[in-house]
């Protein structure tokens, strides 16, 4: 059996550290955004359509590693609960592009400005060192897409 390398404890902290934060984090921006609550796997497709807009349900699938029969369902419930909206391609029908609705602009407005205030409060006259944060974790969720 080979050797496990030492945990470095820093590095390990900082892992639980962001598990913890997005536990704590969604249940306050959920409820002060106007949003339905939704399933980790709605919000996953939520937020790539959001950023990837004219996307199709294979890349949502692709870029997010989820099956797409879980991708078909998200979208089903999405769709039901008016927060994305299907599109027919004009040169090939059986191509759909993906776009959220503008009830789902107008929520997702609503819980960047709750997150922007959360982390603001939080931050106090550190806020500087969120760009800091932000490329680090860029580089770990870089990683752990190529690893997938």
């Amino acid at each position: 059996m080979p050797d496990t390398p030492t945990p470095d404890p820093v590095l390990v902290e900082l892992a639980d550290a962001i598990l913890r934060v997005a536990r704590e984090l969604e249940p306050h921006s959920l409820a002060g955004a106007g949003l339905p609550a939704l399933t980790g796997t709605e919000a996953t497709v939520m937020r790539w359509v959001h950023r990837n807009p004219g996307c199709t349900p294979s890349a949502v699938a692709q870029a997010n590693g989820l099956q797409r029969s879980n991708i078909s369902t998200a979208l089903r419930s999405l769709t039901a609960k008016g927060l994305i909206e299907r599109r027919r391609d004009g040169t090939d029908s059986r191509q759909i592009s993906l776009d959220v609705t503008d009830t789902a602009r107008e929520g997702i407005a609503g819980l960047y400005a709750t997150w922007s205030q959360i982390m603001g409060d939080a931050l106090g006259d550190r806020t500087r060192q969120a760009d800091t944060a932000v490329e680090v974790l860029g580089l770990i969720e870089e990683y752990l897409r190529r690893a997938r």
